[in-house]
């Protein structure tokens, strides 16, 4: 029942933020000294910031996704991550921004009560990739779980804790984009997440 509600009916920080991207095969970050380049949002529902070597995304109302990007983009490479949600509902979730440019992105996320779903959005609507699904490599509760995508061709490999969880296809002409990560709340709002250790790799 924790997935039976539309997870999102709005969204936050929508505008892709331009900047000069990183010219450079491999980005890593553990925040120790901030998110330099990245695009921040701040605003009294959903808001981003560094704080003792975390990426801290807090996001307020329910049924609402936001996001902040770094200034790596890729078409083909890999992307990881490590979250936790730190506080709000067992139904909040958080994870992976990929190929994000001109109004398009992919979305990965786990709940914090053991869901994983994959969802794309092009300028305005959503397509649902992989509905929420149960997943044991997914741990519950206010601990860390570590994502990662890898992006090749026309597939897309998605991992929880080192165990793969799902493959899909996308489009022989996909363009590139910018990675990042995200926080969404389904009926209850009021969470927060951090992250750390945000690795992404391009492939030459």
């Amino acid at each position: 029942m924790a997935r039976a509600i539309p997870p999102w009916v709005f969204l936050l920080f929508l505008l892709i933020v331009a900047c000069r991207p990183i010219d450079r095969a491999r980005y890593a970050i553990n925040f120790a000294s901030g998110a330099p380049g990245w695009s921040l949002p701040a605003e009294a529902r959903f808001v981003a910031w560094v704080e003792d070597g975390h990426l801290i995304l807090s996001l307020k109302p329910p049924r609402m996704v936001g996001w902040a990007l770094s200034p790596f983009a890729f078409r083909d490479g890999q992307v990881e991550v490590e979250g936790t949600l730190l506080e709000g509902p067992s139904s909040a979730d958080y994870g992976l921004i990929l190929q994000a440019r001109e109004g398009r992105f992919y979305r990965f996320a786990v709940s914090a009560d053991g869901y994983y779903g994959i969802f794309f959005y092009d300028r305005g609507s959503w397509r649902t990739l992989v509905d929420w699904t149960t997943h044991p490599a997914i741990r519950t509760g206010r601990t860390t779980n570590h994502l990662r995508v890898r992006c090749a061709g026309t597939e897309m490999i998605f991992w929880v804790n080192g165990i793969e969880v799902a493959r899909v296809q996308r489009s022989s002409s996909e363009g590139g984009g910018r990675v990042g990560v995200s926080i969404g709340t389904m009926a209850r709002g009021n969470a927060r997440v951090a992250f750390d250790r945000f690795t992404a790799v391009r492939d030459r």
